[in-house]
């Protein structure tokens, strides 16, 4: 069953505020796990880096012509002890419509700038709006989507919140997302 809304701005409020939510929902399930695990990392929300943490949004903060500009960083993830180092971003969006491409580029530009980050995904996996039965937007291992194929090759991971949705190789449930991320950052 769909959402219906009043207008345009009725639904990017709606949009706007599920992926809002959804990143407060990944990052306090991940600073959870590292806080009960004496784990020394944190995730820090990327919206107002530049004026809380301005060091921080330099190192990420893209280069172009006049100046920089800033990705799209939902969360970042870094050290206790160096928090001005970025270690992951964590790029959270309840759908792939329209974003996930967005993603995918800044993964790369900051592979090529920062070589050791490590950028991950993660989604509840709403599944593909034009099909009338749920139909997961990753595919299979043996029949993988466009956006599962390219997450395989640019992407440290994806991770996913839907008992349906079909994982094994990069595509993960979310459960294992911070003790990837610490294996990943710390060994």
């Amino acid at each position: 069953m769909s959402k219906e809304y009043s207008g345009i701005e009725d639904r990017q409020s709606y949009v706007s505020t599920s992926g809002k939510n959804w990143e407060i929902v990944v990052m306090d399930f991940v600073n959870d796990y590292f806080s009960k695990n004496s784990i020394p990392l944190n995730v820090i929300r990327g919206r107002g880096l530049k004026n809380k943490h301005k060091e921080l949004w330099n190192n990420l903060a893209i280069p172009v012509k006049d100046g920089k500009v800033e990705g799209d960083v939902d969360l970042v993830v870094v050290h206790t002890e160096k928090p001005h180092i970025p270690l992951a971003v964590i790029s959270c969006k309840t759908s792939l419509h329209g974003r996930f491409s967005e993603t995918l580029f800044y993964a790369v530009v900051w592979k090529q700038m920062i070589p050791k980050i490590v950028v991950v995904f993660a989604t509840p996996d709403k599944g593909r709006q034009s099909k009338k039965q749920w139909q997961s937007e990753w595919g299979t291992q043996e029949k993988p989507t466009k956006d599962r194929a390219l997450a395989e090759k640019y992407l440290d991971g994806v991770y996913i919140r839907h008992d349906s949705s079909s994982y094994g190789g990069k595509i993960k449930k979310l459960e294992e997302l911070p003790s990837d991320l610490k294996k990943m950052l710390i060994g």
